[in-house]
């Protein structure tokens, strides 16, 4: 029977924050983005175990940051870049061709588990998919600080996490990416030729890059713990 891994890529730092730990162990009321992360996974009993690529000399950290997490995990050095570490850390999850793994940022947080299945879902029914929301604001294109172009956004989505695939296809796509750092693991999927099944998803999903990001995970998340009005 295949099973769903989750590939964590966690080395960034929280410079942004003025926080000089990993920017996956910031904190978000009162616990670590990556622990918002995996008590998520968790929720949608499909994930069977996840593998979190980090710093080398953060392990540590993280193991202690991670105590109470209850979804099996694995702590793996990661690599120079996000690229590196996924690949680290999808050669450490040792899956099955057959097996799917599912490639997530350890800066959203606030992924819904019932979103992650709906991904997981049309994963198994296509082989790749990945989550993502359409675009509301008009889009310029800019060069030396002036507008060049309007881009239609009719058909435009903002692709976000988690990204999901089978395994030998993944592990295909890896062997043969090359050239510049792809800006998502889609990308070295797309390269093959395969269809990668979109799904929409709430905005909710926000990736923590600024100050006023976690802010605004804060604010969702306060409303989200409030009763209903009767």
């Amino acid at each position: 029977m295949s099973q769903i891994i989750a590939l964590i890529p966690a080395a960034g730092f929280g410079t942004r924050f003025n926080d000089e730990r990993p920017k996956a162990l910031v904190r978000l009321s009162g616990k670590p983005l990556i622990l918002h992360v995996l008590d998520r996974f968790l929720a949608t009993e499909r994930i069977a175990r996840a593998v979190i690529a980090v710093q080398e000399d953060h392990v540590e950290m993280f193991r202690k940051a991670l105590r109470p997490a209850r979804l099996p995990f694995t702590l793996i050095a990661g690599g120079l870049s996000r690229k590196e570490s996924v690949a680290n850390a999808f050669r450490e999850a040792a899956p099955g061709p057959d097996d799917f793994v599912c490639v997530h940022d350890a800066a959203r947080p606030l992924i819904d588990p019932c979103e992650a299945v709906a991904v997981f879902d049309a994963a198994l029914e296509t082989g790749a998919a990945i989550a993502g929301f359409k675009m509301t604001d008009t889009l310029k294109r800019v060069r030396g600080g002036s507008i060049v172009e309007t881009v239609p956004r009719h058909d435009l989505v903002a692709a976000t996490t988690p990204q999901v695939f089978r395994a030998g296809l993944f592990a295909r796509a890896l062997e043969v990416e090359g050239g510049a750092e792809a800006t998502d693991d889609a990308q070295v999927v797309e390269k093959l030729g395969v269809e990668v099944r979109v799904v929409l998803t709430s905005r909710w999903n926000l990736k923590i890059t600024f100050p006023e990001d976690l802010a605004a995970a804060e604010a969702l998340l306060s409303h989200l713990a409030k009763p209903a009005a009767l």
